[in-house]
């Protein structure tokens, strides 16, 4: 929609005489792109406030937001429009209903637990087949914030609507049925996802069909296929319209690429309406060390629509994206070169098959490359030649599960409490750049590593937020100081040589992180050092205490309180002495996982999330309870089958004896990849195509044997380690240790994805 900011004044509740046109609702500062037709809306969140923004986002070229206040930072603005509201995002919904309130159209309103976005994609790929023009959410936004914005996208001439609702605590439906005001209701499958935000199941069902109370149409049904057809034939179509449209995938994956490139590999729809999303996730990955490659497929348009000012469009697009170089594959991207800048690296051919011909790997170095095309251009082809050779066997990781756990965390602590991200051990074994990014996006307020390299890993990667070094101890200070990595320490004579250091290097104020040892009784000053440290900060200007903190010993241990609060005790007596010699303020902070959990008065002014931030909770049962979402899926494949009789031995030291006939089928993980050994011989079960599968015999180096009798298992299928299906707790459990242990011994060697739906 395109409107006035007067109109748009008037709408909610403001006074405005500014024709100024809007094209663009903008909530994230970082998806900027076309600044004189945007109105930002500054959001406040648990996890962050958009008002923060808004000053950056004027010297940027925006002149139009909706604020609940003026920051108080932004000057001589006369030539900005600010409509003042109570709550903004209140402001965003009742556009959002006025913008739906213009068209009379058959809308449909998707909501359930499963299902939802492919059932959309599948209508909204069938209706464009059949030249109906159509709006519909880009990819999942379906939130509270996500709706408004997807019915912005509406327009005069708009034919259909497509809008998913999705919901995690009660009253929220309510919202985004007036917003939506669907004339086609329809309810996917319903599962467990959110059942934490509601009383029960039946609460949770019952404020999901709230979207369907007023519709003239209602569908419902668990087979997407199925429930997309019967919609086509609501809407007056036939379901035959269906025939050659694929389910698509609503992952974006980020693999390594070969000769130091990053690929991102989207397999969503492709239309022009999914690229904006797919180049802005790009850009949130770009950094000075590589330029930006967008290869390029045909787009999904509406039957007669003009596919010359489409691509236009996308040329724009890749311009404000930053895109160095564009290579465009198939007959309609082709036949519309003379649409692209001249300027931009750009080459076209008509099929997938003329790129794998024509590129080999020496023609890409040093780029991020975002892969996008339909499902029949078999871009995966694509794929497989840029990335890096890989082990079969892939730690799978989800980084819409790190959000989620996130939030379930931030949603426990007072909207002025920060949250240190633990990212050490390379992410606990995950990978720790991505969710780097990830967490930088979401608001965290540090970012917490062990050791410098980790630290400097994520700076050249584009990290740009506080990072805390928590094992400071080293000889690269050169390092340390170059790359803005902020030290815990933990001794007297760790803290002189680092002001010694700073002063070499001309460092003034250089922030540092005082630990206390409160009862952990490893590192950290202890009372009667209290008096020295502070004599020592007192003599220099070299360096400047941004934080006081320390260790809980056992804040997940349920018949230790009392030592807990002896160390509680212990942190109030420490940080308030320092306190006391200092002239100044700092932040102080406590509590890990468990003790956000079982601690909320003890958040002081950060925490820290840990195990937590994995889907693992550290309490018994915890994680059901908040409904925490595993991040990590350990898989691997079957490549060999066999039938042996009964009293046939299997693996080293003949340690497997099969005590009936069996298939076995070997698997290529062993311990070099993290597998430990006394998971052979039984001790674990992994799932093929949801079976338990038993391990049998010994596990080897780089194999390991399971017995897949009854599975139905066949060359090639996969086999889950570790995941939604084989809980990471029980093998731990197994293993007489903690999670923790098991994920971060994942080996380097084993292939890491990291995927967003």
């Amino acid at each position: 929609m395109i409107l006035s900011v007067k109109e748009i004044a008037d709408t909610i509740g403001c006074r405005s005489a500014s024709y100024r046109m809007i094209s663009t609702l903008l909530t994230d500062s970082r998806s900027l792109c076309i600044p004189d037709e945007t109105l930002f809306f500054a959001l406040r969140t648990n996890v962050n406030d958009g008002h923060r923004y808004v000053a950056e986002l004027y010297r940027r070229g925006v002149r139009a937001f909706v604020v609940e206040s003026v920051p108080e930072i932004m000057g001589d603005v006369a030539d900005a429009e600010f409509l003042v509201v109570e709550n903004a995002l209140a402001a965003l919904q009742r556009l959002a209903s006025y913008v739906r309130s213009m068209v009379d159209i058959p809308v449909v309103g998707i909501t359930g637990s499963r299902g939802k976005t492919v059932v959309k994609e599948l209508v909204y790929a069938a209706l464009m087949k059949a030249g109906r023009k159509v709006v519909r959410s880009p990819r999942s936004w379906n939130s509270q914030i996500g709706v408004p914005l997807s019915v912005w996208r509406l327009e005069q001439d708009t034919e259909i609507a497509i809008f998913e609702a999705g919901i995690d605590h009660c009253g929220q439906m309510e919202i985004l049925k007036d917003i939506i005001r669907p004339t086609i209701g329809v309810m996917t499958e319903i599962t467990d996802e959110h059942d934490g935000g509601f009383d029960s199941r039946e609460q949770k069902i019952a404020e999901k069909r709230r979207l369907l109370e007023k519709c003239d149409t209602v569908i419902e049904g668990s087979d997407n296929m199925t429930v997309a057809g019967r919609i086509l034939e609501a809407l007056g179509e036939s379901a035959s319209l269906l025939g050659g449209v694929a389910e698509v995938s609503t992952r974006l994956d980020v693999h390594d690429g070969v000769n130091d490139c990053l690929m991102i590999y989207d397999e969503f729809t492709a239309d022009f309406a999914s690229l904006v999303g797919a180049l802005d996730f790009m850009q949130r990955r770009k950094t000075a060390s590589r330029r930006n490659t967008v290869i390029l497929g045909d787009l999904l348009h509406r039957e007669g629509e003009d596919t010359g000012k489409l691509y236009g469009k996308v040329s724009s697009l890749l311009q404000m994206a930053g895109v160095d170089r564009l290579i465009g594959i198939g007959e309609e991207i082709s036949r519309h070169f003379g649409e692209f800048d001249p300027l931009m690296a750009s080459e076209f051919m008509a099929t997938t098959d003329d790129f794998l011909e024509k590129y080999n790997i020496s023609h890409f170095d040093s780029e991020l490359i975002l892969i996008k095309g339909g499902a029949r251009m078999h871009f995966d082809d694509i794929r497989r030649r840029l990335e890096t050779p890989r082990h079969q066997s892939i730690l799978e990781v989800n980084l819409d599960a790190v959000v989620a756990n996130f939030n379930t965390y931030r949603s426990l602590l007072r909207p002025q409490t920060g949250i240190v991200a633990m990212v050490k051990a390379s992410g606990y074994g995950t990978g720790a750049l991505e969710l780097a990014k990830t967490l930088q996006s979401q608001g965290a307020a540090y970012l917490a590593v062990a050791v410098v390299e980790e630290g400097v890993a994520l700076r050249r990667g584009g990290i740009t937020m506080p990072i805390i070094l928590l094992n400071p101890v080293t000889t690269n200070y050169q390092a340390l100081f170059a790359y803005g990595l902020e030290p815990a320490v933990f001794s007297v004579r760790e803290l002189e040589m680092l002001v010694e250091e700073a002063a070499r290097y001309g460092r003034r104020n250089y922030p540092v992180h005082i630990k206390f040892d409160t009862g952990m009784h490893r590192l950290g000053f202890i009372d009667n050092e209290i008096d020295d440290l502070l004599k020592l900060l007192h003599s220099t200007d070299r360096v400047r205490v941004s934080s006081a903190f320390s260790h809980l010993a056992t804040a997940d241990c349920l018949d230790e309180d009392e030592y807990t609060e002896s160390q509680f005790a212990a942190f109030e007596r420490m940080t308030g002495a320092l306190a006391m010699g200092l002239d100044y303020g700092f932040k102080r902070h406590i509590l890990n996982t468990a003790g956000i959990m079982r601690y909320p008065e003890r958040q002081y002014d950060m925490v820290r999330l840990g195990i937590g931030l994995y889907g693992i909770s550290p309490l018994p049962s915890a994680a059901t309870a908040l409904s925490l979402k595993p991040v990590a899926r350990l898989n691997s494949t079957i490549i060999s089958l066999k039938k042996w009789p009964s009293e046939t031995t299997i693996g080293y030291s003949r340690r497997g004896v099969l005590d009936k006939e069996s298939v076995i089928a070997t698997v290529p993980i062993g311990y070099a990849d993290g597998i430990d050994r006394h998971l052979g011989c039984g001790n674990a079960r992994f799932v093929v195509n949801g079976h338990p599968c038993p391990t049998v015999g010994n596990i080897c180096m780089d194999l390991c044997m399971i017995d897949v009798t009854g599975a139905n298992a066949e060359i090639g299928d996969n086999v889950e380690i570790f995941g939604l299906d084989a809980p990471i707790e029980v093998l731990a459990e197994t293993l007489g240790t903690i999670p923790y242990e098991v994920l971060a011994s994942v080996s380097p060697r084993i292939h890491r994805i990291y995927y967003r739906e």
